[in-house]
């Protein structure tokens, strides 16, 4: 290759007619080596794809090799075969053997039959990875390039892709970067976003969407082509997890699906709260209990009886009105502009106590149901704390993003290095400590708020002796970064050496509730804002934040202060009392 270059060169380095212009020997040799490195790079490109088919071509081997083994039909050869080599006392126990072999053969047969139902499926389409059928563009797209009109994610997030429906994106999107696939261009999407998760969403195979009948015998093709892509994922080392959030009797024939993937869960995507938040409520609600959505057809007769009590066979009954089919992308609105709702699903629940609504599930006798929307509608509007107490609540178990949590911790991939994770609950907290007694009661401190920080940077001053003194009463604490700093602004030094891309300064003068950090967190992920702090009013984005609680990280570094245009301030309730030390510097403003 070298070779090469300086042939290059020399051919490159004769003059030139003045009409023509000339060309520098260095030009040459760049263009060159430039062609030279293209050159490798396609070549890596084909060896890495090669790699992954051939990847493929084995998971699915062993596969068949296994099913093979536990077929009913190689263990008959097998005892047929004992049997004649040794007449007695095999051949006398053949029809024992036989007969044990008829007995179980159902019962094995129905379990392990969903996973090479798949792998028959996908080796439908072995031919196209076979070079004599494959694909244009499969072929043509270099692996680890996004696809064109997907802008290639670079922040921390993770990156989810799979069959999923317009809702599901738009849930996942606040906390994830979502790329869906579609029949025609799952296997190119697969391979060049580099996805963490991949998910099969059973909503997704319903009618009316881009997967539909895909688990149905009528639309074959589409089913192999949803087998291939689980059978390739798995074969690239992605976890394939399957959310069943539909009853079973609406998609007949998922079990195969669920045999194929690696987790399989039922609890749902869970409530996204920077949609579904109380924000921004009205001062005037309804107050007439509503059902929202439209009654389905396939209600339980006990269910069926209940809802026709309160709301009448037609919708009008005279106790709760039936709002009728609303777009999901109405349903915050409508969650806003009422004050009762009586609901079926829990997860629609989940979503109108999020904001603010009184929540009556159907259940029961009509006459007890009736008398809990009576009561509801007398007891007035949530108040505002105890609608804060079921945000934190669902911030740690039920929001999107902690499911996303626990479906990365399902799928294995929680705490790998350099596998990222949901970057708004990333937390820093930035504190200062002189000494070894102010750095224990920082610790009491931390360790009393319900959400604790993912990392700690401490100024200790400019004193080596004060670090490791500091550092040792605060080791048992988690991601401690204990440093030096000898004047100036602790704050932006702290923030300097801190890699999440969130932080809460702090202060042990502070007499905050063990709720202080988790409010903050909570009210940020609702309302998306680049700082959150206690500004004076409830709820609400604000125009100054005297003492940011929580801010982005980049907001609190030397001279992001002055950035005011264009942020977004937030303010979870009233200013909270203090008792600082009149010798502390004063807070950062935000403006």
């Amino acid at each position: 290759m070298s070779e090469e270059i300086a042939e290059a060169a020399e051919l490159t380095a004769e003059p030139e007619s003045p009409d023509t212009g000339s060309v520098s020997v260095d030009d040459a040799v760049a263009d060159v080596a430039g062609v030279a490195d293209a050159g490798i790079a396609a070549e890596r490109d084909r060896l890495a794809r090669l790699l992954r088919e051939t990847r493929l071509q084995l998971t699915m081997t062993q596969a068949r090799l296994s099913a093979l083994e536990q077929s009913s039909t190689l263990e008959l050869g097998r005892t047929l075969v004992r049997a004649a080599r040794r007449p007695w006392p095999r051949g006398a126990q053949l029809p024992r053997d036989l007969y044990r072999m008829w007995r179980g053969g159902s019962a094995s047969q129905t379990p392990a039959g969903a996973s090479p139902a798949m792998l028959a499926l996908a080796s439908a389409q072995l031919g196209d990875l076979a070079g004599g059928g494959q694909r244009l563009l499969s072929a043509l797209t270099a692996p680890g390039l996004s696809a064109p009109g997907l802008a290639a994610d670079s922040g921390p997030s993770l990156v989810v892709t799979g069959v999923l429906t317009s809702r599901a994106c738009a849930t996942l999107a606040p906390d994830a970067a979502v790329h869906p696939l579609l029949p025609h261009d799952a296997d190119i999407l697969l391979e060049s976003c580099g996805a963490d998760l991949v998910l099969i969403q059973a909503s997704a195979l319903l009618a009316s969407s881009p997967w539909a009948y895909a688990v149905d015998p009528a639309g074959a093709d589409r089913g192999r082509r949803l087998a291939r892509l689980i059978a390739a994922a798995r074969a690239l080392g992605k976890p394939v997890i399957f959310v069943r959030d539909i009853q079973p009797h609406l998609a007949p024939g998922l079990d195969w699906v669920a045999g194929s993937c690696d987790v399989v869960t039922d609890d749902g995507l869970g409530v996204q709260l920077s949609l579904f938040n109380p924000i921004g409520l009205p001062v005037v609600r309804d107050e007439r209990p509503v059902y929202a959505g439209i009654r389905d057809a396939r209600e339980s007769p006990a269910l069926r009886a209940l809802l026709d009590a309160v709301t009448g066979t037609n919708g009008d009954g005279d106790v709760v009105a039936v709002t009728g089919e609303v777009p999901w992308r109405r349903l915050p609105e409508l969650y806003r502009s009422h004050r009762v709702f009586l609901a079926v699903s829990p997860d629609q629940a989940l979503e109108q106590r999020a904001c603010g609504a009184r929540v009556i599930m159907a259940a029961g006798e009509p006459a007890d149901l009736v008398r809990q929307l009576a009561d509801a509608t007398a007891a007035g509007p949530v108040d505002l704390a105890e609608v804060t107490g079921w945000l934190r609540g669902f911030y740690e178990s039920e929001a999107t993003a902690a499911r996303l949590g626990a479906l990365a911790g399902l799928a294995g991939i929680s705490g790998v290095p350099g596998v990222p994770g949901v970057s708004g609950r990333c937390l820093a907290l930035l504190a200062q400590a002189g000494d070894a007694a102010a750095a224990r009661e920082l610790s009491l401190s931390v360790r009393r708020q319900r959400l604790r920080p993912a990392e700690l940077v401490v100024c200790a001053g400019d004193s080596e002796r004060a670090c490791r003194s500091v550092a040792a009463a605060l080791s048992d604490l988690p991601g401690v970064q204990v440093i030096g700093h000898g004047g100036g602004d602790w704050l932006a030094a702290c923030a300097a050496r801190a890699q999440a891309p969130w932080a809460a300064p702090w202060e042990a003068t502070r007499d905050v509730p063990d709720t202080y950090l988790l409010d903050l967190a909570c009210a940020r992920e609702c309302s998306r804002a680049d700082a959150v702090g206690y500004g004076g009013t409830a709820y609400q984005y604000v125009t100054f934040l005297k003492s940011p609680g929580l801010a982005r990280r980049e907001l609190l570094g030397a001279g992001g202060l002055d950035v005011g245009h264009g942020l977004r301030l937030f303010s979870v309730s009233g200013p909270i009392q203090l008792r600082s030390n009149p010798s502390d510097p004063p807070r950062p403003r935000l403006r």
